[in-house]
């Protein structure tokens, strides 16, 4: 398991219930009901990767359900939704709340088309939606919105205006606007919470001149089926990749654009569907959350095809098939088109295959611990540093330390993040109490990391240095910020275990490894660790 599945585990069974409604909303960032759901069960004791597994699952295949069993797509669409990368793996294999999302999506698409005369079904289905995500409650937000405005033009053309508050649909919008508005109120950013970006402190103004961010909300369409650039090493050039999928995506715009317009969705399509990916774009996003965007596609070509007459093609698009005349450029386009649509099949293909193959986290240092006793020696995390390099331009560049034997040379730490720390909340899963000496000290019990960034790092190095030097280092700690250099002499920590793990999306992927170091006098206590390498990488058996 990863840190977002092991994070939201140890929430549900460290925080209180008070708590998970007015403290955890503010620093997660979305509604607790997946905390809620799981709390039922990490709080009574049951195993973390098997009952997390489960309930993402259950969720998962009662929405991919409802797709095969209740859509009104051909059976090759049908058969193939559930096997595209987001709803097959992103989603069904990561347990995270986006399952709960996928149910409450095809929930609503199955009941849109009696909004009108069952008006209380649709409604609950888009609160359950506004339970599981903020993406979710802005998706409900812009229905709503093209809801409210039918039913106004109805009752305005039948002159009814004055009667609408007898109308069980106004009733039922009064009730999920309601619910918005206090999920909103919840999930509000405290002022000290951490989240991507949150340091830049950008003005809106200055978002919208970004022209990044424009092009993000372009690709979008196509990145939540085909394209892989938002999940990419950001270090690597795809300015070509860029290219390409920024014309795709802006066809997949107009198409989309001229198709609900000609089946009477446009609006119905443009509210939340804008509402939701600029603030993607223009706000935050992780390549997660782009999954979404797909089920909201699933949702308008669902609500479309139960119109009478099924979807309505137009008449533009008739013409641009006709018009090639060609029949080596139909098969090219027929052929591109096939790949676009195969691809998201691939892409679970080959995740499923990187994560049965190698490890995706460093939950097997959990093993390790429990295998060699180590529980109540004193074990240091490491924690978000950077510091000054000089780029080959001579530029200055903050990079993460990755050294391999503690203390080592570094340069000028300029910041460190000791309320960042993403280890701990993967590996105390398996342990029924906090065994990192430097792991939330002012709240032990608290085993999820907190996201207040604003903190007196000085003040938690003191309460670190008052339990003595750590035994055992899990990742690199350059704790020459934290101890003396008279404490320090003579002291070092030597690698005794490297753990490789990937980071993937959809087909890229990336080879991390992460080191577990102890303490050189600890060797003759321990002799089943062998000092793995040294600086120049070469590899030691200790005499």
């Amino acid at each position: 398991m990863w840190f977002d599945e092991t994070q939201a585990w140890q929430i549900a069974k460290c925080a209180s219930y008070k708590e998970l409604f007015t403290y955890i909303p503010h620093y997660e960032g979305h509604p607790p009901l997946w905390h809620l759901i799981l709390s039922v069960f990490a709080k009574n004791g049951a195993p973390v990767d098997i009952t997390l597994k489960a309930i993402n699952i259950t969720f998962c295949s009662m929405a991919m359900g409802l797709v095969i069993f209740r859509s009104p797509f051909p059976n090759i669409v049908r058969y193939l939704l559930p096997f595209t990368y987001f709803f097959f793996y992103h989603y069904g294999i990561n347990c995270r709340p986006y399952s709960m999302t996928m149910l409450a999506v095809m929930l609503a698409a199955m009941t849109y088309k009696e909004r009108n005369i069952k008006p209380w079904r649709y409604i609950f289905s888009l609160i359950f939606l506004c339970l599981t995500t903020a993406f979710g409650i802005m998706i409900s937000g812009g229905l709503c919105i093209v809801w409210s405005f039918e039913i106004i033009t109805e009752l305005v053309r039948g002159k009814k205006l004055a009667l609408f508050w007898k109308d069980k649909r106004f009733n039922s919008l009064c009730v999920i606007l309601a619910a918005a508005v206090v999920l909103i109120i919840m999930i509000i950013p405290a002022d000290d919470c951490f989240y991507g970006g949150v340091e830049l402190q950008e003005t809106l103004f200055n978002k919208l001149k970004n022209i990044r961010n424009y092009k993000t909300l372009i690709i979008l369409p196509f990145e939540s089926w085909s394209g892989v650039l938002i999940g990419v090493d950001g270090e690597k050039d795809y300015s070509a990749l860029l290219m390409a999928e920024t014309v795709i995506g802006a066809v997949m715009w107009l198409a989309l654009i001229v198709l609900t317009k000609k089946n009477g969705k446009l609006f119905t399509f443009l509210m939340p569907y804008i509402f939701m990916t600029g603030f993607m774009s223009f706000n935050y996003m992780s390549a997660h959350h782009i999954g979404v965007s797909s089920l909201f596609h699933v949702f308008i070509f669902w609500i479309m095809a139960e119109q009478d007459g099924g979807i309505k093609i137009p008449e533009s698009f008739r013409k641009l098939r006709n018009g090639l005349v060609s029949p080596m450029i139909r098969r090219v386009i027929y052929g591109v088109c096939a790949l676009v649509c195969v691809m998201p099949v691939v892409y679970s293909i080959g995740a499923s295959y990187l994560d049965i193959k190698g490890e995706c986290g460093v939950s097997r240092f959990a093993e390790i611990i429990k295998d060699n006793n180590l529980e109540d020696k004193k074990i240091m995390a490491k924690w978000n540093v950077t510091y000054d390099t000089v780029s080959e331009e001579g530029t200055p560049v903050n990079n993460m330390l990755m050294h391999l034997e503690i203390p080592s040379v570094h340069g000028r730490i300029t910041d460190n993040r000791t309320f960042l720390m993403g280890d701990p909340p993967i590996i105390l899963p398996f342990f029924d109490r906090n065994i990192f000496m430097n792991f939330n000290t002012d709240c032990p019990d608290d085993m999820y990391m907190h996201y207040k960034y604003k903190e007196d790092t000085e003040a938690v190095f003191e309460k670190w240095r008052e339990k003595g030097l750590p035994d055992f280092i899990i990742g690199y700690c350059p704790i020459d910020e934290v101890y003396d250099e008279e404490t320090l002499e003579g002291v070092k920590y030597l690698p005794i275990y490297s753990l490789e793990y990937n980071i993937f999306y959809k087909l890229d992927f990336n080879i991390y490894s992460e080191r577990m170091y102890m303490r050189e006098d600890l060797f003759d206590e321990y002799p089943q660790f062998k000092w793995i390498d040294d600086q120049k990488g070469n590899v030691y058996e200790r005499k």
